[in-house]
């Protein structure tokens, strides 16, 4: 059995073809081939929604009034970022381990808070400390 196709049918096959080569370079070029999401160094051009990490030192702290959520002010050495860590996330634990000047890794994500950016992190376990200087 032969199967004919016509102008219209040709073109709709070439057309699948192309969508599906565009779609396979595209999984191949931009996706990590093992699943993760990947973080990229903080920036001047990070956007809210951006996973991001960057080192810094601990230059205040304080749980807000409402909510038990920690913010931190903490020095990149380019800017000075906030670090927001919601209740949930460990922030109580959070507060006990970091002090003021430790040294601190963070990777979450960027966000903007009173105009202001700022890094939101959801789980304590993206707050590594390299240093502690109490």
């Amino acid at each position: 059995m032969r199967i004919v196709l016509g102008k219209e049918e040709k073109v709709v096959v070439i057309l699948l073809l192309m969508a599906f080569s565009s779609l396979l370079i595209a999984y191949c070029t931009y996706i990590p081939q093992d699943g993760r999401i990947v973080d990229q160094p903080l920036d001047e051009n990070s956007e809210i929604g951006d996973r991001v990490f960057f080192t810094g030192e601990v230059l205040s702290k304080r749980l807000t009034y409402t909510g038990d959520h920690l913010v931190l002010r903490v020095d990149t050495g380019i800017e000075l970022m906030t670090v927001f860590v919601p209740s949930g996330a460990g922030a109580i634990d959070a507060e006990r381990m970091i002090h003021e000047n430790t040294e601190i890794k963070v990777t979450g994500f960027v966000d903007e808070y009173r105009e202001e950016r700022q890094v939101v992190v959801y789980d304590i376990n993206n707050i590594e400390i390299l240093s502690n200087h109490r």
